[in-house]
C-alpha cells in the first residue's frame, strides 16, 4: 500500500482542483498519469448496459484513456473488465479500506486492476462498506476524471450523484441512452435533457477533448491500414464451421453457449472452441457465457 498526501507532487492534479479533495489517498498498484474518464451506472445493469459499458471502456483504453469506476457490480465491473482488454490501465475508486474488497466476489477483478493500474481509496484499512461511504467516494471518481459517462441510472441513483458532482467540478457529463421501457434509463435520459452529451460511440466522448480525439484518429488510421482486408461488418467468417455458429447469433440479444450446443447438436467443448476462434477473429463479443455478433472495423 502507498499513501499519497495532498501536498505530494504525485497527487492527481485534477483531483486537487475540486473544492474538497481527500487529504490523502491510499493506493494499491500504481496510479496512471494518462488522461482519465469515468464510466458509472447501475449495479442492476441490463445485458445491453453491460455490453455498452464494456465496449466503451475497451475502446477508451485503446485510445490511451484510463477508465475510472467504482468496482461495484453491474456497470462498474463491466467497465473495468472492458478496460482490462485494452492496453491502458484502469482505476477503481473504493468506498472501503484496501483490505476490504467490496463486493467480495470482485477480489480477482481488483487484483487484475492493481497489477497494471490502481485501487484508490481515502478510507483507512478496516473501513466497512457502509451506505454513507459511497456518495462520498463518488466525488473522487469524478474528480480524477475529465468527464463522466453514465450508462443506465435509475431516477435516484449513485451514478446520478456522480454526474452531479462532475458538473459541479466543471467536468463533462455524458450519457448512453437506453430503452424508454427501461426504468434504469430514466435518470440518464433526464441528464440528456439537462444538457449531458448523448453517447453512441467512443468518438462522441473523445470529440469533447481535442487532444484525445487527434490521438485516437491517428490510432484508428494505423489500425485501418493494417486491417483493410478484413471482412465487412455484415459478412460471416469464411470458415464453414465458424460461419455455422455465427449465423445463429444476434447483434443485440446474447445467446448462451449451452443453447448453441443444443441447436447445433454439438458437444459444448466443440462449441466453445469455435466461439473462442470467433472471438479471437473479432467476430463476436463474449459476456458471462453468452455471446453476440460484433461489428468489425
Amino acid at each position: 500500500m502507498t499513501t499519497v498526501w495532498l501536498t505530494d507532487p504525485t497527487y492527481p492534479a485534477l483531483l486537487k482542483q475540486i473544492h474538497d479533495p481527500p487529504p490523502r489517498l491510499y493506493l494499491s498498484g500504481r496510479l496512471p498519469t494518462d488522461p482519465m474518464i469515468a464510466i458509472v451506472g447501475s449495479r442492476r445493469a441490463t445485458p445491453y448496459g453491460g455490453r455498452a459499458a464494456h465496449r466503451l471502456a475497451r475502446e477508451l483504453s485503446n485510445a490511451g484513456v484510463v477508465v475510472v469506476s467504482g468496482l461495484a457490480r453491474g456497470i462498474d465491473a463491466a467497465a473495468h473488465r472492458g478496460a482490462l482488454e485494452g492496453p491502458t490501465p484502469t482505476v477503481a475508486v473504493m468506498a472501503t479500506g484496501l483490505d476490504r474488497i467490496y463486493p467480495p466476489e470482485h477480489a480477482e477483478l481488483a487484483q487484475a486492476i492493481a497489477q497494471t493500474g490502481a485501487l484508490v481509496t481515502e478510507a483507512e484499512d478496516g473501513t466497512l462498506p457502509l451506505p454513507g461511504r459511497f456518495p462520498v467516494r463518488n466525488r473522487i471518481i469524478s474528480g480524477l476524471s475529465l468527464g463522466v459517462v453514465v450508462v443506465e441510472a435509475a431516477e435516484r441513483s449513485g451514478a446520478l450523484i456522480t454526474a452531479r458532482m462532475a458538473a459541479e467540478q466543471g467536468r463533462e457529463v455524458f450519457c448512453v441512452p437506453g430503452s424508454i421501457e427501461n426504468p434504469l434509463a430514466i435518470g440518464g435520459h433526464q441528464l440528456i435533457k439537462d444538457g449531458a452529451k448523448l453517447v453512441q460511440t467512443v468518438e462522441d466522448v473523445l470529440d469533447e477533448f481535442p487532444e484525445l480525439a487527434r490521438a485516437y484518429a491517428r490510432t484508428r488510421a494505423h489500425t485501418h491500414a493494417r486491417t483493410r482486408a478484413r471482412a465487412r461488418a455484415d459478412s460471416a467468417p469464411q470458415d464453414p464451421e465458424l460461419s455455422a455458429v455465427w449465423e445463429l447469433l444476434d447483434w443485440v440479444e446474447p445467446r448462451h453457449h449451452d443453447d448453441l450446443a443444443v441447436m447445433m447438436n454439438l458437444d459444448i467443448k466443440e462449441v466453445n472452441r469455435r466461439l473462442t476462434l470467433l472471438e479471437i477473429g473479432g467476430y463476436i463479443i463474449g459476456d458471462c457465457g453468452a455471446v453476440t455478433r460484433r461489428a468489425q472495423d
